[in-house]
């Protein structure tokens, strides 16, 4: 088998959705690591546990919507405030058409990671 890059990606996109499957408690980090085809001292490779993987990102993703509260015009309203750290984190959640490609042909669920080149 070939070496296939973004392992940390799929091992994440695995996990949440062996966790949304079979809930967290009854899915192992070795179940996660042989669903993408790679081992569990992988797995441990990138992540030190499984909660981890559930917040893999989460700095970055705070630091989008603190980007867009940076951003926002000195006289802004509240309102206009949360809509620019909105407008800046959304990023996190929008797939490209190339993403949505190779998940419909991988049979995968198409869903984005939260991660550094996600929230740039």
């Amino acid at each position: 088998m070939r070496w296939e890059p973004g392992a940390r990606e799929r091992l994440q996109e695995s996990a949440l959705e062996l966790f949304a499957r079979n809930g967290f408690d009854q899915t192992t980090t070795a179940e996660i690591a042989r669903s993408v085809g790679l081992t569990e001292r992988t797995f441990f490779r990138h992540f030190s546990d499984k909660r981890e993987v559930l917040f893999y990102g989460q700095n970055e993703f705070a630091q989008a919507f603190l980007t867009g509260v940076d951003g926002a015009p000195p006289d802004a309203s509240p309102f206009e405030i949360v809509a620019s750290a909105l407008d800046s984190a959304d990023t996190a959640f929008v797939l490209t058409a190339d993403e949505i490609a190779a998940a419909a042909r991988s049979g995968r669920t198409a869903t984005r990671s939260v991660s550094t080149s996600a929230c740039a």
